[in-house]
């Protein structure tokens, strides 16, 4: 009797699975055959789920990056390098080559001060260790003129940057902040992969559109210690949270005479920097781009890296590094 009984047990749950278009083979031997969502089914969404909130650890380990752009290439760079070199912060510079080597003045005065322009020979030695990048041959705002002629001033700004340099020029900043759809084309056209605007957020999150690139905040901000304490403190961070973007202009420090300011900023972040990476723009643009493009399966577990680039994720209290053009199985 108790073997018949379930014989017609399992007929009836045959039955109903054949009425549901699933033969009994096909079904899974965790799987429950009354259930629409199985345990298996509900296992497998759950490892999904997980790997929607995987925290992205930059390289070595750190959790949090800060980088600083600043733009003109005058003088003052100068002594912009050599603090930011002291206390090993990392940044980029955004030049116009068409403007090299001339001398000038803020207002255009002679009397006033002294804003000239770095030596085209000096570029590749004073910003080494550091990331150059475009701001327009001769700084035309990109909403002013044509796409025609806004390509030609980012296409060729980056030829004689190369050109002086040796190496690619792949990051902009866009003149006096002015940006639009049609320049963001433009900035395509010309091979730059990122652009970075005068915005600000007083936020930390990591851009979504780096082709308008929005900072943290100037170094003016009247914010900037206090959102440099809690960017060392790690608050209201969230998995996609935790990048501090300081912008500028170096001769601004001369003009307001507060050099401290900067200084102070970078003593700060150094003292806290053991789990801060100090980065270029670039840097930080190929990172977060390498680590976006992590290529999952289906059930979340193994993770395909098809990047150059070595890529860190932290997910359920531990961190996992997938090696370049390579599969890890994270429940492994």
């Amino acid at each position: 009797m108790a073997f018949t009984a379930a014989k017609n047990k399992r007929a009836q749950n045959l039955t109903k699975s054949k009425i549901s278009g699933i033969t009994a083979k096909e079904i899974p031997a965790k799987k429950r055959y009354n259930d629409v969502e199985t345990t298996y089914d509900r296992e497998r969404a759950m490892k999904r789920e997980r790997a929607l909130f995987d925290e992205i650890i930059f390289p070595n380990g750190k959790s949090k990056a800060f980088t600083m752009s600043y733009d003109d290439g005058t003088i003052h760079d100068r002594r912009l390098v050599e603090i930011m070199n002291r206390y090993g912060i990392r940044g980029t510079f955004n030049l116009n080559a068409g403007f090299l080597g001339q001398t000038c003045w803020i207002g255009g005065l002679p009397g006033k001060l002294d804003i000239s322009k770095i030596e085209p020979d000096e570029v590749p030695t004073l910003y080494a260790g550091h990331e150059i990048a475009g701001h327009g041959l001769n700084h035309a705002s990109p909403t002013d003129i044509g796409s025609s002629a806004y390509f030609y001033e980012t296409i060729e700004d980056k030829a004689a940057l190369e050109h002086l340099t040796g190496k690619l020029v792949r990051g902009y900043a866009y003149p006096f902040g002015a940006y639009d759809e049609k320049t963001k084309n433009v900035m395509q056209l010309a091979g730059y992969h990122y652009a970075r605007t005068v915005d600000t957020t007083r936020q930390f999150e990591l851009p979504t559109d780096f082709l308008a690139w929005k900072g943290t905040c100037h170094h003016n901000d009247p914010q900037l210690m206090q959102l440099a304490e809690r960017f060392c403190r790690g608050e209201h961070f969230s998995l996609h949270t935790k990048l501090f973007y300081v912008w500028g202009h170096s001769y601004e420090f001369a003009d307001d005479d507060n050099w401290s300011c900067i200084e102070g900023l970078c003593s700060t972040l150094n003292k806290q920097g053991s789990d801060i990476w100090f980065a270029t723009n670039i840097e930080i643009f190929d990172y977060v781009t390498a680590f976006r493009r992590l290529e999952y399966g289906a059930e979340g577990s193994l993770v395909y890296n098809p990047s150059a680039l070595s890529v860190s994720l932290r997910r359920g209290g531990k961190t996992y590094t997938i090696a370049p053009l390579s599969t890890s199985d994270l429940d492994r």
